[in-house]
C-alpha cells in the first residue's frame, strides 16, 4: 500500500487471476454509484480436488452508511479479505498502521473492519471477476501461535464497529457467532494437523473450549455452533486418545466445558470408549447423560469391555452429583443390579426398594452384598421406609457376622436398640455380636 499513488487500489494475490474487465467494470459501477469500496464475485478454485464454487449476490446492493449496520449479514463476507475489491485511497489513508494488529492469519479482515470505519457507502456486484486458488500451503491452513486470538479480535472488532450504530442487534450478534464458529471450526482443524504433540494441541484446545465467546457461541443454538462444537470435541477426543500415559487434566478439563452433563466422565484413560462405539459417542456429543447412562449399564450386564475401557469408574463419574451413587464403582455390583441402579438413577426409589427387598427375602444377593445393603438402607432412610431400614439393618448386622467383623455388627445393633427396636432375631444379633 505504501507504493500505491493512484485514487483507487486494488489487490490481486500472485497465484489469484482478474477476468479481463475486472477493472473496467468495478471502476464504472464505483463511479457511478460515488462508492468507497467496490466488491464483485469470486470462482473459488480448490486445486486438490478440481472443485470450484462461487462467492456472489444475484443482484447488485449499495449500502449507505446508515444501513451499513442493518446490512453486515449481507456484504460481510466480502470484507473478509482485501482482495476481490477497487477501494478508494483515501479511505485507506485514514485508516491507522497501529489500528491493525499484526496477525499473520486474519489481518486482511482487521483492515476491512478499519476500512468500513471510513467508508460512505459500498457495493458487492452482481459480476464474478475474481478467481481465487485454494491450496493446503496457504497461510489459512497453517499453525500459527495467535490464530485464535484472531479469532476472538475479529469477532470483538466487528461487535465495536457495529456498536458504534447503537446497539447490536440479536440477529447480527448471532450471525457473528456464526463467523466465529466457523473461523473455530478450522482453527481446530488446523491444530489437529499440526506437529505439535498431543499435549500442546490439547492446552490449545482448551483455550478455545473455556473462553466465554466460544461458550456464547456454542450456547446460542445455532447450526454453526452446534457443528464447530462436535467438530472441538471429535478433535480433543482423537488428540487425548493419543495421550498414553501423559496427563490428561487439559483433555479433561476442556470435555467438562463443552458437555456439562456429560463430559465428567471421559478422560484419557477411556475415550476409545466412546470414539470405538457410535451409540455412546452420539449420546455424549447430544450431552444426553441419560441415554449415556443406560448404553454404559447395558455395557455392565453384557460385559462389554467392561476392564478395558473402565467403565465401573466411567459411570462412577457420571453419577458424581448423585448422593446415593456416586460411590458405586463396583464392577460385580454393577453387572448384577444393572437394573435397580438405573431405577434409583432415575429416581424411581420405591420401586428399587421392592426388588431389593425381594431379592433379600429371596436370599439372591450373593456378590457386592455390602454395597447392596448400604444402597438398600440409604433408599429406606430417604423415602422414611422404618421397616425396610430396620431389616436392611439386621441383614447388614448378619453379614458382618458372617464375616467374623463382630465390632462392625455391634455397632449396628447398637443403633438398633438406640432406635427403641425390640425384636427377638435382635436380642440375637446383639448375643453373637458379643462373643470373643
Amino acid at each position: 500500500m505504501e507504493y500505491a499513488s493512484g485514487e483507487y487500489l486494488a489487490v490481486l494475490d500472485s497465484d489469484d487471476w482478474w477476468d479481463t474487465d475486472y477493472l473496467e467494470r468495478l471502476l464504472f459501477w464505483s463511479e457511478k454509484n460515488k462508492l468507497d469500496v467496490a466488491c464483485t464475485g469470486t470462482v473459488m478454485h480448490v486445486l486438490e480436488s478440481g472443485e470450484q464454487y462461487l462467492r456472489k449476490v444475484n443482484s447488485p446492493i449499495v449500502f449507505s452508511r446508515e444501513t451499513l449496520a442493518e446490512g453486515l449479514p449481507l456484504y460481510h463476507v466480502f470484507f473478509r479479505t482485501l482482495w476481490g475489491k477497487l477501494i478508494r485511497m483515501q479511505c485507506i489513508c485514514a485508516v491507522s498502521g497501529d489500528a491493525v494488529p499484526k496477525f499473520s492469519y486474519g489481518r486482511d479482515t482487521a483492515w476491512c473492519f478499519q476500512l468500513l470505519r471510513q467508508t460512505r457507502k459500498i457495493g458487492v456486484d452482481s459480476s464474478v471477476l475474481h478467481h481465487y486458488r485454494i491450496h493446503e500451503k496457504s497461510v489459512s491452513y497453517q499453525y500459527d501461535p495467535s490464530r485464535f486470538d484472531a479469532d476472538m479480535y475479529l469477532y470483538e472488532d466487528a461487535i465495536k464497529f457495529l456498536s458504534s450504530f447503537g446497539p447490536v442487534s440479536s440477529e447480527n450478534r448471532k450471525f457473528l457467532q456464526a463467523v466465529y464458529a466457523n473461523a473455530v471450526f478450522d482453527t481446530i482443524y488446523v491444530i489437529l494437523n499440526s506437529t505439535m504433540s498431543p499435549a500442546e494441541k490439547l492446552r490449545q484446545y482448551r483455550t478455545i473450549a473455556t473462553a466465554s465467546i466460544t461458550l456464547a457461541a456454542y450456547q446460542s443454538n445455532i447450526e454453526d455452533g452446534r457443528r464447530s462444537q462436535e467438530n472441538l470435541i471429535i478433535c480433543a477426543m482423537t488428540t487425548g486418545s493419543a495421550l498414553k500415559d501423559e496427563d490428561d487434566r487439559d483433555f479433561r478439563i476442556v470435555m467438562q466445558a463443552l458437555l456439562p452433563r456429560c463430559g465428567r466422565a471421559v478422560s484419557g484413560e477411556n475415550v476409545q470408549l466412546f470414539l470405538d462405539n457410535s451409540s455412546l459417542l452420539h449420546a455424549l456429543l447430544q450431552d444426553n447423560i441419560d441415554v449415556l447412562m443406560k448404553e454404559l449399564l447395558g455395557r455392565m450386564e453384557n460385559q462389554q469391555g467392561v476392564k478395558r475401557y473402565a467403565i465401573p469408574r466411567t459411570i462412577q463419574a457420571l453419577a458424581a452429583d448423585s448422593p446415593l451413587l456416586c460411590q458405586i464403582d463396583n464392577a460385580v455390583f454393577l453387572r448384577k443390579y444393572a437394573g435397580i441402579y438405573w431405577e434409583v438413577w432415575k429416581g424411581h426409589y420405591i420401586a428399587a426398594l421392592d426388588e431389593m427387598t425381594g431379592l433379600l427375602l429371596e436370599n439372591k444377593v450373593s456378590g457386592g452384598r455390602e454395597l447392596f445393603l448400604t444402597l438398600f438402607i440409604s433408599l429406606a432412610a430417604m423415602e422414611e421406609q422404618v421397616p425396610a431400614f430396620i431389616f436392611g439393618k439386621m441383614q447388614l448386622a448378619e453379614h458382618y457376622l458372617r464375616q467374623g467383623r463382630r465390632e462392625q455388627a455391634r455397632a449396628v445393633v447398637s443403633d438398633l436398640t438406640e432406635m427403641g427396636v425390640e425384636d427377638a432375631e435382635l436380642e440375637t444379633l446383639r448375643r453373637r455380636s458379643q462373643k470373643q
